[in-house]
């Protein structure tokens, strides 16, 4: 079957509602799973958004001019963490993103990965930073979430994801004051100073924990590291 799947749109046809598991009572349950037989037609999608949560455009498309596609590719490629859980950890921090993003319409003026100290090191501050933004550019909500990556659920890793999330709402999420800087470097200072008061006023935000339990999923997401398609 043909799918017309893109890097703005793999999240629905990659993933759909499971009604299988327990209903909760304490907070908001909005399980997902994986589609039968999907998984290799979203794969070039979910390779761009990979790319692009680490690497701006704009690099990548000088370095093909300047290198050719073989050494942009290699050179790109030493950009990207080689570490079993780096790679796990930044995977769910992509696939959360953009499922708030494509599902929910949240905007994310910031890719943090972009500014990892090592890539080989797990980015610091909170996994998932992703705001609503109306019309007339007001933040009106903050979602500040953590992502878990499992072949098999881990209650042990889902409490301690949570009690990231609680830490992170007080005093306030530690990624904030980074995505504010970059911002007013960036000369948005408007959306910067948004994020400013709502530092000082640890107001608009409620939290968000994705697990992402996948079939084969340290095969996967090697796949996906490894063979980066520059030319998307």
């Amino acid at each position: 079957m043909d799918y017309d799947v893109n890097r703005n749109n793999f999240d629905a046809l990659w993933l759909e509602a499971d009604n299988s598991g327990k209903g909760y009572t304490k907070f908001q349950h909005l399980p997902v799973k994986e589609k039968g037989l999907i998984r290799e037609s979203v794969k070039p999608a979910l390779i761009e958004a990979i790319l692009d949560h680490h690497i701006l455009h704009q690099r990548i498309k000088g370095a093909l001019k300047r290198l050719g596609f073989v050494e942009a590719a290699k050179y790109f490629s030493s950009l990207l963490p080689r570490d079993d859980k780096t790679r796990k950890g930044n995977f769910g921090e992509v696939v959360a993103s953009e499922h708030l993003c494509q599902r929910y319409g949240y905007d994310m003026p910031v890719f943090k990965l972009r500014f990892m100290d090592n890539p080989n090191m797990p980015m610091r501050g909170e996994d998932v930073v992703a705001f609503e933004i109306a019309g007339d550019n007001r933040i009106t909500a903050i979602c500040i979430g953590e992502a878990k990556t499992l072949e098999h659920y881990n209650r042990d890793k889902v409490e301690k994801a949570y009690k990231r999330l609680v830490i992170s709402y007080r005093p306030y999420p530690v990624t904030l004051s980074l995505i504010s800087n970059i911002l007013h470097e960036r000369g948005d200072h408007d959306l910067a100073e948004q994020i400013d008061v709502i530092l000082e006023t640890l107001g608009l935000r409620f939290l968000f924990l994705m697990l992402i339990n996948l079939q084969q999923l340290s095969l996967f997401i090697n796949e996906i590291f490894e063979n980066p398609d520059i030319r998307s």
